[in-house]
Parts: structure tokens; sequence; C-alpha cells
């Protein structure tokens, strides 16, 4: 398969590929897609290296928070492999500081055992109002990240409170760019969005 059909998935913080499944479906007849595991890494920037040195060639790429600061450091990295890109509920700034103090409290927490009370208080975070008592999407979102575990959790969120943001030039990036989120979100607000796609040429908000 050509290169350009390559698609790489980049999850957020506690994801893997079960966040991906129903798009990972949805392309399987006109992409190969890839969810490159994130969970061994120490940084940001070594997510990056790590993804360009486990898929060859040229790609599209999407990332969804923590793994859209990863697409933003693997374009800056290496601008002529990227074909596409996406980037949903991201900020080219590293996370805000709300976040930051949210997963300073919580490291704590959940070093001392504390990941199902920190994933209870994350959950209505995450999702709009509306969803916060839907527990089929609770269910999936905790199962994903029990199944990475605390060790997982830890090293992640000091990864994310280690990352000083996009240190590039979001004019530079040339290949054609979507910028996504949804209209509720608290974490990644939608201004933080619009600001970005100013910035990105080619980009589109959908």
């Amino acid at each position: 398969m050509k290169d350009f059909n390559n698609l790489i998935l980049l999850p957020g913080l506690l994801c893997n590929e079960r966040l991906w499944a129903a798009q990972a479906r949805g392309l399987a007849g006109s992409a190969r897609v890839i969810t490159p595991d994130l969970t061994g890494y120490e940084s940001i920037e070594s997510m990056a290296e790590g993804v360009l040195d486990q898929v060859p060639g040229g790609f599209s790429l999407a990332g969804f928070s923590m793994g859209g600061c990863v697409a933003l450091e693997v374009v800056a990295r290496a601008p002529e492999r990227v074909r596409r890109l996406a980037l949903l509920s991201t900020s080219p700034k590293g996370i805000l500081p709300a976040v930051q103090k949210h997963y300073l409290n919580s490291i704590a927490s959940i070093e001392a055992g504390g990941l199902d009370a920190y994933l209870a208080d994350a959950f209505p975070l995450y999702v709009a109002p509306v969803r916060a008592h839907d527990r089929a999407l609770w269910k999936i979102f905790a199962d994903m990240a029990k199944s990475l575990g605390a060790a997982v959790a830890v090293r992640q969120m000091h990864s994310l409170l280690a990352y000083q943001g996009f240190r590039g030039d979001l004019g530079r990036i040339a290949c054609p760019a979507v910028i996504m989120c949804g209209r509720e979100d608290r974490r990644t607000p939608v201004a933080v969005h619009e600001e970005m796609a100013g910035q990105i040429p080619r980009a589109k908000k959908p």
C-alpha cells in the first residue's frame, strides 16, 4: 500500500487504540490505520520521535489532546512526511493552567492508589454535561484507562506538565489541516482552536 494511505491516529492521556476504534473500522477500506503505543515514553518529544521510528515513509496524522501535542512535534521534526493533519482538542501551548493544576493535584493521589477516584473525578471534565451519566461511555473510558494503569497515568501527566508547547511556526505547516473540538470542551476551549486554525495556512474548521 502506498505511503499516502497510511493514517496514524495518536491517542490522548490514558487512551489507546480503543479511543479510535470506530474511526479505524470506518476507514479500514481506504487507509492503513496505525495507532502507535505512546505509553512507554517519558516526554512528548520522545513520543514524537518514537512515532517517526515506528512508521516509515509518509502518512496522514491525527492526534487527540496529548496526541495532538505529539502530532505537532512530529510535524516539526518531519514536515515532509506528513501529508494531512487533524488536531482534536489540542492546544499548541500545551496543557492550559487549570489542567496543569488538576494534574499536579492528581499525581500524588494516583501514586497512592487513587486511580479509580481520579477517573471518577475526571470523566465529567472530558465529556459534555449531557453525557456525564452515560454508563456505556464511562465504561469505555474507565476500562481503557485501567488497562493502562497508574504508572502510565503518572508518566503521561509528568510528560504533559513538562511540555512547554509547540516551539515551531504554525504558519510553516504546509499540509492541509483540520482543527476540531467540541462546543462544550472545557479542557481546551473553542477559542484555543480558532486561534490555532487562524495560524495554520491550510487549516479548516469543520
